[in-house]
């Protein structure tokens, strides 16, 4: 699978791609609040994009509000942009070579979740010959399609 690095395109084309990637960005960085209130894109969404964020530049004269970000504002989009809670404790994690997934370690469990949803894709439970074990490290091949674990007594 090809990255956005490795794809050769054309002046034009790069322009859609960066704008569709900073269109990710905002989607997964305010993806609570909008699912909430879709209001919020223009009351704070926007409002607290990032200065060299596409979508805060294209559509800025859309934020109809009463709030102003005063100091503070992000120069750019923070690589940490969404969240999932868990009353698990995470012993490891690991994005995905393309950026598609994310694999979470739990005692002796690995979760994949869709990094753009945050949906759960897969759960997977270590061999019964490992069951006091606990999981080591995870790692994706560089594939992205298998993932690779370890464990520890």
């Amino acid at each position: 699978m090809l990255t956005q690095s490795q794809i050769q395109v054309s002046a034009d084309a790069k322009i859609l791609l960066d704008t569709t990637a900073d269109c990710l960005h905002f989607v997964t960085e305010f993806f609570e609040v909008i699912s909430q209130s879709a209001p919020h894109i223009y009351h704070s969404a926007l409002l607290l994009a990032p200065r060299s964020s596409i979508v805060q530049r294209l559509y800025s004269q859309q934020i109809d509000s009463i709030a102003r970000v005063v100091t503070g504002m992000a120069a750019s989009w923070d690589s940490c942009t969404a969240s999932v809670g868990t009353i698990k404790g995470i012993s490891c994690a690991v994005w995905s070579p393309c950026g598609q997934f994310i694999a979470a370690g739990f005692g002796n469990t690995i979760e994949v979740w869709d990094s753009s949803t945050l949906e759960k894709v897969s759960v997977l439970k270590s061999p019964s010959s490992l069951l006091d074990a606990s999981l080591g490290f995870i790692d994706f091949l560089p594939n992205g399609h298998l993932l690779a674990c370890s464990y520890k007594r």
